[in-house]
């Protein structure tokens, strides 16, 4: 591990450089053009590694736009490369993956990376980057593609199977991949998932579950002026909704429903008879995700008064369970400090709101931990920044773990 460690140091500058040209390319979830170029770049970037790729198609999937309407949309391909281990016998066999689409679509002013020098933990200058996606999860690409390269450089792979899987759709849910993970999750024993790490290096050890519900609030269109008791103000129902689910932020501890975006209405001299409204829930167990779902359902029967001109709809649902520390998880999390320690990292764990593909691969039945990326912050704003040193760092300690399952 000592001569991957040093020869992956050696390589910090081209990584960095890699990088900055990877987020500098605009992948935004909903820019299918964007995503196609992303895909045919990826391709050419991992062919050091092998030049066999499986681009894998996705279904279109389902979404309910601003207008209330049923639209199928389609997204980038998933790619997957196999490095198959040449012993004949039973092999371990790992999965790494990570999304290559990012929140910044093509119209976002934040599209160019820039390099600046800060304070870091340790009182210290650092290089830093800032950029669309530089840890969420473009650092993270980096940092999977040369742990592999590392990994077939200085180890013995005869007795391991790695897959590397990249897709086009995180961001969002996942709501195109989750075929695929459906389908391929159990050939694997284990995954590495290469979302970043926080921002003092330590890994997540259990998630929140998420999801998304859908309320559309329907009532009658009417002259705001000539007519206005005639008509049944959408938006304002939609609105009471909205409270009523926000005054259950508070009720169960791990439970958080943030009222995310309401859209409704076109020419303010209109009574609006339509708005949509999308809440999104956190929480960290399954009765709470059984009361959270039944409390958000149960508030949009009691404002549907078709009686009174007035209709409430309530789609959605958790995406994403929870994800918490198991067994089997937690014997993974003991090999990961064992590795650590190999290359000098002293791995901590710590909990995490946020949500990612791990919380589904979980649900699939595969462990997973989910924070091989590097180090960073401010993911989905445009302060967005990487600790560039992580990456040589953060690359060791995955072909430290591979190491550790080659025998």
């Amino acid at each position: 591990m000592q001569d991957a460690q040093a020869w992956l140091e050696e390589h910090q500058a081209q990584m960095a450089n890699e990088l900055e040209t990877l987020c500098n390319l605009n992948s935004g979830s909903d820019s299918l053009i964007g995503l196609s170029q992303m895909a045919d770049w990826l391709t050419e970037y991992f062919k050091p590694i092998s030049s066999i790729v499986e681009k894998i198609e996705l279904p279109r999937y389902e979404l309910l736009d601003d207008e209330a309407r049923i639209r199928f949309q389609a997204t980038g391909p998933a790619l997957r490369w196999n490095v198959l281990g040449s012993s004949p016998g039973k092999k371990k066999k790992l999965l790494l993956t990570i999304h290559y689409d990012t929140v910044y679509g093509p119209e976002n002013p934040f599209q160019v990376c820039e390099r600046y020098e800060a304070i870091g933990p340790a009182r210290q200058p650092e290089l830093r980057m800032r950029g669309p996606g530089v840890i969420d999860a473009k650092g993270g690409i980096v940092v999977l593609r040369w742990a592999v390269l590392a990994a077939k450089k200085f180890l013995d792979l005869s007795h391991i199977d790695l897959s590397i899987v990249l897709t086009p759709d995180e961001e969002i849910g996942s709501p195109a991949s989750i075929d695929l993970w459906q389908r391929i999750a159990s050939e694997f024993d284990f995954a590495m998932l290469y979302e970043p790490c926080l921002a003092d290096g330590s890994m997540v050890s259990t998630r929140k579950g998420t999801g998304t519900f859908i309320v559309v609030a329907r009532g009658k269109a009417a002259h705001s002026g000539r007519n206005f008791h005639e008509g049944r103000n959408a938006i304002n129902l939609a609105c009471q909704v909205a409270l009523a689910m926000d005054a259950l932020n508070g009720a169960r501890p791990n439970v958080t429903i943030n009222i995310g975006r309401i859209r409704g209405g076109e020419a303010v001299n209109v009574v609006p008879d339509l708005a949509v409204l999308r809440v999104n829930v956190r929480v960290s167990d399954r009765e709470d995700q059984m009361w959270i779902d039944s409390q958000l359902r149960q508030i949009a029967q009691r404002f549907d008064a078709p009686e009174s001109g007035y209709r409430v709809e309530i789609t959605g649902g958790m995406s994403s369970p929870p994800k918490n520390v198991d067994e089997t998880t937690a014997k993974w999390m003991e090999q990961i400090e064992r590795a650590g320690c190999q290359i000098g990292e002293s791995i901590s764990w710590k909990r995490s709101g946020g949500a990612s593909d791990g919380n589904k691969l979980a649900a699939l039945g595969l462990t997973n931990i989910d924070t091989f990326g590097p180090e960073g912050d401010l993911l989905h704003s445009d302060q967005e920044w990487i600790r560039l040193s992580s990456l040589p760092r953060k690359a060791a300690l995955t072909a430290a773990v591979i190491k550790g399952q080659c025998f």
